[in-house]
């Protein structure tokens, strides 16, 4: 069965409905699409980051520890969940995943609506197991290195994920209210 996907206007209400990924960003001259990404944190200010396959969107780069689609009738949260069983095999409580920050499209993003939720993981108690057909590699780095290798590699990461760190990080610093995005008609809001 193809996947269905709501094409949404830009207050993120549905308009209609797309079927298959490949058919998502084909729709952004008539509309926004919605996505999920969560910055999987391990313990010691370190991260994980996954490097995408072949054959999906942004090959060959690396990315947020999970990252994807929001279905039809689906919540973003509930997105989250499944994309992180189906990437890194993690069973993550609900209550156990907590949302950051709502992005607005942007030419970075895809024209997507993002949640970005944060997740703590125990890499000694937690298993992570790719999925090899979205996923090659995945990594657990330090904070500080991941800043470090963005500001000297920066076409390795999808655009998507350096605009969502940098939102992360000026969140993680303390920055409370409205975070500027690229674009100047738009903001990003902590919720």
């Amino acid at each position: 069965m193809t996947e269905q996907f709501s094409i949404v206007n830009g207050e993120d209400e549905h308009l209609y409905i797309v079927h298959g990924k490949e058919n998502l960003h084909q729709s952004n001259a008539s509309g926004y699409h919605r996505a999920v990404h969560i910055i999987v944190e391990a313990f010691f200010a370190r991260l994980v980051l996954q490097k995408k396959a072949k054959g999906t969107e942004n090959a060959g780069k690396w990315s947020s520890g999970v990252s994807g689609h929001v279905r039809f009738n689906e919540s973003y949260k509930e997105a989250a969940i499944r994309e992180a069983k189906e990437e890194l095999g993690l069973e993550i409580d609900p209550d156990e995943l907590h949302k950051i920050v709502k992005m607005p499209p942007s030419d970075n993003n895809g024209g997507e609506f993002v949640m970005i939720y944060t997740y703590l993981i125990n890499p000694e108690e937690e298993v992570l197991k790719v999925n090899s057909t979205e996923i090659d590699e995945i990594v657990i780095g330090k904070m500080f290195d991941l800043i470090v290798d963005i500001e000297n590699h920066k076409d390795d990461y999808s655009p998507a994920f350096v605009e969502i760190f940098n939102v992360f990080l000026a969140l993680e610093k303390g920055i409370k209210g409205v975070v500027s995005n690229d674009r100047s008609d738009n903001k990003c809001k902590r919720n």
